[in-house]
């Protein structure tokens, strides 16, 4: 009775008192006899050889088990902390160009269609107001261009927030942001009931350990809580500086989890969620230099070919070209951060972006990788790229 007693407060200690940090799988496995009687139990722990004090069965065979899996549990707490609330803050206010053909006006009195200095069409549309004015015919709001819009074609944007975090040293495990709705599993495993435990998007989360399963990613985000890897979008931690990269200082865009993540002197300093470019305008694979900053840009152009993805955004913020017309810049006209969404350019929530544009400087290196390769890594195929 007394073996059974201590057993179990052995068990119940387990998420507390124990580490685990991951093996290779192919340890010699540990084998305990048939009969326990009259053995004593180990202490809680991962034994990759069978002891010979003590039999490893109970907590002590899970946590090795995991420990073989790759699984880091408990999870270590992560070395990060949420970036200041007014990186936010823009200087601009925003408004989307609904109607589909806008006409723009040299002044508020000239609105009238017949008098139009210029139309604007396309897809996607967003100016950026400086003032309005009230006239006789409706309300009039002035855009960065000089030119005044009907505010009857217009609807009021206000940009999405959304903030990575800062890291004050590389963590030691995965994290990242749910994506999308979903229920934990107790096993990775299709067939495994859901649990009641509902993950929601832009939770954020340690990542004790991943494990493929067929077609399938899964990760654990808790003990005995699995999710697949579609629902979170995830920041795989380094510590080895891209090949070409030697003053331990980049910016490392994971092309399939949608993941940016900041390096200062090889140590983690910050880690986001961005949106890449979408199949066929990807965002190009490989080790760059942003060679321009700009805090503001006026982006435009159409990759459709018959003008329907035209596409024209004022004031663009926190912009940083690093490819040929592509660059790290702020998006105020989309939340779709963890999904591929650009023109191949690397869009960053508001904050994201100003928090990178105040670290970032001219010559510093950018990394754009898939380990899917799924994205084409020939130079020929692209083009200059876009927003």
């Amino acid at each position: 009775m007394r073996r059974l007693i201590n057993f179990l407060f052995l068990t119940t200690i387990l998420l507390t008192n124990i580490g685990i940090t991951p093996v290779s799988a192919d340890d010699t496995p540990v084998t305990t006899p048939d009969n326990y009687s009259g053995d004593v139990i180990c202490r809680p722990g991962v034994y990759l050889t069978t002891p010979d004090t003590c039999l490893p069965v109970g907590p002590s065979s899970m946590l090795t088990q995991m420990a073989k899996d790759g699984v880091v549990f408990p999870i270590p707490s992560l070395p990060v902390s949420k970036p200041s609330p007014s990186l936010n803050d823009v200087p601009f206010r925003y408004a989307k160009i609904t109607s589909p053909s806008a006409p723009l006006y040299g002044s508020p009195a000239m609105g009238d269609a017949r008098a139009a200095t210029y139309y604007l069409k396309g897809a996607t549309r967003y100016i950026s107001y400086s003032s309005t004015s009230q006239t006789e015919m409706g309300l009039y709001f002035l855009s960065s261009s000089g030119l005044w819009v009907d505010g009857g074609d217009i609807a009021r944007a206000a940009p999405p927030v959304f903030q990575g975090v800062v890291a004050h040293d590389t963590p030691r495990t995965q994290f990242g942001w749910i994506l999308t709705n979903g229920f934990t599993r107790p096993t990775p495993d299709f067939n495994a009931k859901e649990s009641k435990h509902e993950v929601k998007p832009g939770e954020f989360y340690s990542i004790a350990g991943t494990r493929q399963v067929g077609d399938t990613l899964w990760v654990m985000i808790g003990l005995g809580e699995w999710i697949e890897d579609r629902i979170i979008g995830r920041v795989i931690p380094t510590s080895v500086a891209p090949k070409g990269v030697e003053n331990g200082r980049w910016i490392d865009i994971n092309l399939e989890e949608q993941s940016l993540s900041v390096y200062d002197n090889s140590k983690m300093v910050f880690a986001t969620l961005v949106s890449t470019g979408t199949k066929p305008f990807y965002t190009q694979p490989g080790l760059f230099k942003i060679y321009k900053k700009k805090d503001t840009e006026t982006m435009s152009g159409d990759f459709s070919g018959d003008k329907s993805g035209y596409y024209y955004l004022e004031d663009v913020p926190w912009t940083m070209y690093f490819d040929k017309l592509r660059a790290l810049h702020g998006a105020y006209w989309h939340a779709r951060f963890g999904y591929d969404a650009s023109h191949g350019c690397v869009n960053l929530s508001l904050g994201d972006s100003h928090w990178l544009y105040d670290w970032a400087k001219v010559g510093d290196y950018v990394y754009v990788y898939d380990p899917s390769g799924q994205t084409p890594t020939d130079p020929k195929f692209y083009t200059d790229g876009g927003a």
